[in-house]
Formats: structure tokens, sequence, C-alpha cells
């Protein structure tokens, strides 16, 4: 287990962006893509969260972004829109950040606004990527250039407009089939008259005791089996199981069945755990970059440990089970056996936990010397 300064500050900066993780996935998901750009501040590892529509990617070498613009800050002042630009090159090794202002399209110095006098450029040498974390959407873009990330209801608008037609469809129905009570209008008159609560309404039925109610069966099953037949296409055409947007019928299933049910869904975590293990091996780095630069502490090792659970797919228990029989048939280690149960420790570090258990409470032929 690495201990030093430097892995004690960019645990604490990716801790603070663990809370808001869940809020970068949803983000990248419902937009196609999400950048999490660290920065120094009073000495300290900051970050900002930003849509991928502030960001203009000007070249790439293969998958690898070399230059592009990010819109940094966007502040409005006397009425006029003021832009912060950060331009971001990196070219042999070395990384080069500018940065501009303009103001309604037109270039002006940085002085002009007072926040970002003190902002300065920056060059830093043995560079080997942005020092940015960018995260896109796994949905296939259908476009031969992939830049970019697409929300995760590409290509589903129509299915999408369907499904909002029904919904108003829905209510609607409940605005007609509202109950009422018909009643001449001679009833709201004089003492005793019905109240005005919006229950009764006027009716010129030319008979003083006219008295009806409109009450009639509302189509809540045709309606509702309509709306779950389109969110279930909906969900066929994103690419995930059933039960996500409709009611997962799993009646009589087996735990067998049920996780080949979800197989769908899972994949498409799978591939947005993929996409965030590369964000966040780039976020760290990028700290560590900035790190290195501010001098914040000095020089050291880091190291990122991801755990994903698999309970979609796998019977945790079952598995257990196989890592009993491995141990005690002398396939598998004591320490592999521990590491499935302490999934964040190495090998190493689980055969010295083993080792210490051993010595505090040996066994009845350790104390006979056997």
């Amino acid at each position: 287990m690495i201990n030093n300064k430097r892995d004690e500050v960019l645990q604490k900066v990716l801790k603070n962006l663990k809370k808001k993780l869940k809020k970068v996935v949803s983000r990248s998901l419902g937009t196609g893509g999400v950048l999490v750009v660290p920065y120094v501040a009073s000495d300290r590892l900051y970050f900002n969260i930003i849509n991928q529509s502030r960001l203009l990617i000007n070249k790439k070498i293969g998958d690898d972004i070399v230059d592009c613009t990010i819109l940094a800050e966007h502040i409005i002042r006397d009425q006029k829109n003021y832009y912060r630009w950060a331009d971001y090159t990196l070219e042999n090794g070395n990384l080069y950040i500018k940065y501009r202002a303009t103001v309604e399209s037109n270039s002006i110095s940085m002085e002009t606004i007072p926040e970002w006098i003190n902002i300065k450029d920056i060059s830093i040498t043995n560079v080997e990527r942005m020092p940015f974390m960018f995260i896109k959407s796994p949905i296939d873009n259908r476009k031969e250039n992939d830049d970019y990330g697409v929300p995760i209801t590409y290509g589903c608008e129509k299915q999408i407009f369907k499904i909002r037609k029904t919904l108003q469809q829905i209510d609607r129905e409940y605005e007609l089939k509202e109950a009422f009570v018909g009643a001449d209008i001679t009833m709201f008159k004089g003492e005793g008259a019905l109240p005005k609560n919006g229950l009764y309404k006027k009716i010129n039925a030319g008979d003083d005791n006219f008295w009806e109610v409109f009450d009639p069966d509302f189509r809540d099953t045709p309606l509702f089996n309509k709306l779950m037949n389109e969110c279930s296409m909906l969900e066929k055409q994103i690419g995930t199981s059933e039960g996500i947007l409709t009611k997962a019928e799993t009646k009589n299933a087996t735990a067998t069945e049920i996780r080949k049910i979800m197989k769908d869904t899972f994949d498409l975590c799978d591939d947005i755990r993929t996409e965030l293990e590369e964000g966040l091996e780039d976020f760290l780095y990028a700290c560590n970059v900035l790190a290195n630069y501010y001098k914040l502490t000095p020089q050291g090792d880091y190291e990122l440990k991801i755990d994903w659970s698999y309970s979609l797919l796998e019977d945790t228990q079952q598995e257990f089970n196989q890592f009993l029989q491995g141990e005690s048939r002398g396939v598998i280690k004591k320490s592999e056996l521990r590491q499935f149960i302490k999934p964040n420790e190495t090998l190493e570090e689980a055969q010295v936990v083993i080792d210490e258990i051993k010595e505090q409470t040996p066994s009845t032929q350790d104390l006979l010397g056997g």
C-alpha cells in the first residue's frame, strides 16, 4: 500500500470527485460527454465539471487529443457576455495552456475582468496527455468521426415523442373523465343553493329537479398498456434489458434466468465502467501533473484501485463456495480466497495478513511442532 504525501493529496481530491461521480456519469449519458478539469487554488486541488459542448477539439492523433479549446468561464457584466477561453496544446511532451478573453466575439485583454488579472499562461514539460478527464457516452453516434459522444437516447427521438404523447393522453383522459354533478341552473340560486366549488355544473335542463351524476369509467388499462409497450420499445432501442423503464417479469424465474435477462443492461454498464476507469486514470494523472508544477507536495507514487460489483450477472454465494472448494483442494491460494473477500487488497497484502493471523492463532499441529 502506497503511503506518501502525494498519494494523500490525490486520494483526497479523488474522494471529493467520488461524491459527484453519479452527477458526472448521468450528465455524460444525458448530454453525450463530460469533462472534469482539475485546477489549483490556494495550494489545493479542485475541479470543474464541464459539458462537452464547451470543448472544441482542434486536433487528435488516434484517440488522443493534442490540441483543443475549452470555454473555461462565462461572466455577464453590464449586459455583456464575457468569455474566458483556455487553449491546450500538447507538443513533443510539452503542455502549453494559453488563456484569452472575448466579449461579444471580440478579443479583449484578460485584465479587463478583475477576476482574470492573475490568471497566467502555463507551460509544463514531460506531459503525456491532456490534463483533464473526458468521458463519453458509449452509445454509437453512427458517424465516422467520434470525437464527441451522443446521449444514451440518441436516435430514439420518435419513440420518446410517442411516450410523451401517450402521457399527455393519459393526463387528458383524467381531465375529460373528471366526475361532476350536473344540476339545473335554478338550484344555484336563493337560500340553500348548491356550492360553486367545481363539483357541480350548471345545466339549463328546464327541470328544477334535474340532478345527474357524471362519473364515466377511466380507460386506465388500455392506456397504461400502450405506455408500457412504448417504454419497452425504447428499452430495446437504447440497448437495455427489460425492467429499466418497464416492470420486469421475473415470476417463477430462477436466479440464473434473471441474470440472463439482465445481460443487456450489464453490457451497457460494463461499457460505461470502462470509459469511467480510463477517465479516472486521466484525472489522477492530471492532478499529479499540476501537483508537480505547483510543487504542492514532494513527488511520489500514487495508486488507483477500482472494484466493480458483478452482482447483475454473478451469484456471489455460489462463487464464494467455488473459492472455498478450490482452496480446500489446493488449486488456489489462501491469499486468492482472502482477496475475493477483500478485493481492495493485492495478493501480497492478503498474504501478509494471512501470515499475521496464522501467528496469532496457531493450529494444534503448529503448537505440537508437527
